[in-house]
């Protein structure tokens, strides 16, 4: 493996690696899930996993994406002789960022290697978003996103609905369509204690409210079909969509893992479950063998759920959001207003 590229099947399923290159950031966001910022691998630590990753996919015929991350990827020294050893293996790849590190020389050479698109964090408008992310962040990410699209380089920004950036969602969307930007996307914030979701998470109220208007702008940036779309794919969101592209699934511990910057192999960052370290072990091995991960496969439908007609889909929605608030891995999504 790592000798030159691979040509995987184009039928073959993907299984995703979201890889957090680095804990180092430029930022410290009011809702980050990120307990520390020092852990960095090296160049030989970072290709060793993607030689590790590479013999999974091989040993189980899926075929490669990957979503770097951090931290702040772009804080990495070792990002862009990466990216090109992935380049060279023939993996598709997006890159996840705050944007704030972007200029026209790196997005210059991002255009070269071709990436799938670059996501980028918004939260707001400028005074919301600076207020979440840090003063100065929101012109900083605008100026990365207009790099970016200057150079051809697809971009999709994510938003973290919480309780401060409720309202601005709207004209959030706005601006990025007046940037360039391909899609906007849009998710819970994901708390783990009872302050942390009194100060931040919607309650489920809230969040009908924010979904109804969010598929409203869903619904209209698809009839029009001008090249800029709001997404409404994430947990629960699809129920309120009259054009639903698709309908999630939690895919936790299935199709996808999470690797962090120290090695800890986890089945979503958003879940608090370490099951391995890749570093010590080859990631088959660490599948394989976990409880959790077996657990999250073969999760059954909560019985809260048996009888609704998305269940078979939904399968209980977002089991992130609902175990940070509850405690319970396989309960019903914790703002589902469907009876």
């Amino acid at each position: 493996m790592g000798a030159g590229k691979i040509l995987y099947g184009k039928q073959a399923k993907p299984f995703v690696l979201q890889w957090h290159i680095t804990h180092k950031c430029n930022l410290h966001c009011a809702h980050c899930y990120q307990q520390e910022y020092s852990s960095h691998a090296g160049l030989p630590e970072l290709i060793e996993v993607l030689d590790k990753y590479e013999r999974f996919l091989f040993l189980h015929g899926f075929k490669p994406h990957i979503f770097l991350t951090g931290g702040e990827p772009f804080s990495s020294e070792n990002l862009f002789p990466l990216l090109e050893e992935i380049k060279k293996r023939g993996m598709p790849f997006t890159l996840l960022t705050n944007g704030t590190l972007i200029d026209i020389h790196k997005a210059n050479r991002l255009a070269f290697l071709q990436p799938e698109c670059v996501q980028v964090s918004l939260d707001g408008t400028r005074e919301i978003h600076d207020g979440i992310r840090g003063q100065g962040s929101f012109d900083m990410a605008l100026r990365g996103i207009d790099s970016l699209v200057s150079q051809g380089v697809k971009v999709i920004v994510s938003f973290t609905v919480q309780k401060t950036n409720q309202d601005c969602f709207s004209e959030l969307a706005d601006i990025c369509r007046r940037h360039g930007v391909f899609k906007i996307w849009w998710d819970r914030v994901v708390t783990d204690t009872p302050e942390s979701t009194e100060s931040l998470a919607l309650s489920t109220e809230e969040f009908h409210r924010f979904l109804k208007r969010a598929a409203k702008l869903h619904d209209k940036f698809v009839k029009r079909n001008k090249g800029f779309y709001v997404s409404c794919e994430r947990s629960l969101q699809f129920t309120e969509c009259k054009r639903p592209t698709q309908c999630y699934t939690c895919h936790a511990g299935k199709d996808m893992v999470t690797v962090l910057a120290d090695g800890s192999v986890m089945p979503c960052r958003r879940l608090p479950f370490v099951v391995g370290n890749i570093f010590t072990d080859e990631l088959e091995d660490i599948l394989s063998s976990s409880d959790t991960v077996k657990e999250l496969r073969n999760a059954p439908i909560p019985e809260e759920c048996l009888g609704c007609e998305h269940s078979e889909i939904c399968r209980g929605g977002a089991k992130c959001v609902t175990y940070g608030q509850t405690g319970r891995l396989f309960a019903k999504d914790v703002n589902c207003f469907i009876k």
